[in-house]
């Protein structure tokens, strides 16, 4: 009988995917400047903008977690003081070069990791992949 399999990596946040952010962050803050709202009201959208996607952002580049496994006991989530704790993968999702992975640890904790071929090495991706796909088999059956 085999043994289940083990999977850890290290988890930083996609450099892509935190370009694109950034991008959309800017679009925001410049479309009221091409609307014809009164200059009170474009400034005001264009803050808001601003902070909601600088704070977002910081979010993205700072997560919780720094190390994600799956062991025989299940996911695990372990943070910047390495300290591990257990997790439930609520959701994933395989959308063309992005993996996403949805890990809760506890009632509010979450980590959603969107996986990137420049945050996560083909070979773990693969695996990952494959897990979850037979996970999803033995779920329905």
């Amino acid at each position: 009988m085999k043994s289940a399999p083990t999977i850890a990596f290290d988890y930083r946040p996609s450099r892509w995917i935190g370009a694109a952010a950034l991008l959309v962050c800017a679009g925001a803050a410049l479309a009221p400047w091409l609307s014809g709202l009164p200059l009170l009201a474009r400034a005001a959208l264009s803050l808001a903008a601003i902070v909601f996607g600088a704070y977002a952002l910081h979010r993205f580049w700072n997560p919780p977690f720094r190390r994600v496994a799956y062991r025989a006991g299940g996911w695990a989530l372990i943070d910047a003081a390495d300290e591990e704790h257990a997790a439930v993968l609520e959701s994933h999702a395989h959308l063309g070069v992005l993996l996403a992975l949805g890990l809760r640890v506890g009632p509010r904790a979450r980590l959603r990791a969107m996986l990137a071929p420049d945050n996560l090495d083909a070979d773990t991706r693969r695996r990952l992949v494959l897990m979850l796909a037979r996970a999803e088999i033995v779920q329905t059956q």
